[in-house]
């Protein structure tokens, strides 16, 4: 993969994750502290940059060397935390900040389990992001957490910017929530587009039905590239209606931090198809780096190129 490639724009959620692992169990709900309601942990908790496009722009960045990020930084001393823990990692924040930051507690279980608690925090300023941003690749991802509806025509304004500015535009759904996408908007956006992706339970919710036996009802509505990401089952690659999807494996590791995955599979999808890669290479490329994601305790902050490359040689 070339050193150098095109500057790439993450824009959408950006969150503090404060991340507790192995736990041994839940909490019970009580008024008191008691042996239920408060669970011991062996691990610290973890304050971690997150969001999917957060943790997208972390790992981009650690393959590529320095990614644009875009999406709501609260005016707070959390706020402070994030902008100051990106720019240390390469990452530079486009756009004001303002409010409160959105928060993510999230607890993961001995047995893969979680359980979380969701602060949103605030929403992204597409303007502002176009009077900053000269264009290039962009990376929509966590739209529906930060961007009420209408959005059609403020992500449509977004790509525009992207092309003229000779780049590729990558939508991923996530993450799955009653108000993720419709099939009527992803029609509006076929020709801003240029891939779609999202998690094999993101799709199932927008089609209403496993990708594999609904693959026609989103090709009514999307007739480009696809990447359906399937966790420790790898991916499948859908490049059109007249070629028959391919299916990717994962690299085999040891999980230890979920959280981010996609994220991070993202940024290699990004950093290896912007690089010139086929779109085929480029999602064997992605797993491998969604598989050093969660191999580390720090999740896409973890992402290191020496480990992808460790796990694509194996």
């Amino acid at each position: 993969m070339p050193v150098s490639v095109p500057a790439l724009l993450c824009a959408g959620s950006i969150v503090a994750d404060v991340n507790i692992q192995g736990l041994p169990r839940f909490p019970v709900p009580g008024h008191e502290f008691t042996p239920a309601t408060d669970v011991w942990h062996q691990a610290p908790a973890r304050l971690l940059l997150g969001g999917t496009a957060g943790n997208s722009a972390v790992a981009y960045a650690a393959l590529i060397g320095a990614c644009d990020l875009a999406g709501p930084v609260g005016a707070d001393a959390m706020g402070d935390l994030l902008a100051a823990a990106f720019a240390r990692r390469a990452v530079r924040l486009i756009g004001p900040r303002g409010g409160a930051t959105a928060t993510h507690t999230i607890a993961i279980g001995h047995d893969g389990r979680r359980q979380g608690y969701y602060f949103p925090g605030e929403s992204l300023d597409t303007d502002a992001v176009l009077r900053a941003w000269p264009g290039g690749n962009l990376l929509l991802t966590g739209i529906p957490l930060v961007m009420p509806r209408p959005r059609v025509a403020q992500l449509r304004a977004l790509a525009a910017r992207a092309h003229a500015g000779g780049g590729r535009v990558a939508l991923d759904l996530g993450q799955a929530s009653g108000d993720l996408w419709r099939l009527d908007e992803l029609d509006d956006l076929r020709e801003a587009l240029d891939l779609l992706i999202g998690n094999a339970h993101e799709v199932e919710l927008l089609l209403g039905a496993p990708y594999e036996l609904a693959r026609d009802g989103l090709r009514s509505a999307y007739e480009g590239p696809v990447v359906v990401k399937r966790g420790r089952d790898g991916a499948t690659l859908d490049l059109d209606a007249h070629t028959p999807p391919a299916d990717v494996p994962a690299a085999r590791v040891n999980a230890v931090n979920p959280v981010g995955a996609g994220d991070a599979f993202d940024a290699g999808l990004l950093a290896a198809w912007c690089s010139g890669r086929t779109l085929l290479d480029a999602v064997r490329f992605a797993c491998a780096v969604g598989a050093a994601s969660v191999a580390s305790p720090e999740g896409p902050q973890g992402v290191t190129r020496r480990a992808v490359d460790e796990l694509l040689q194996e």
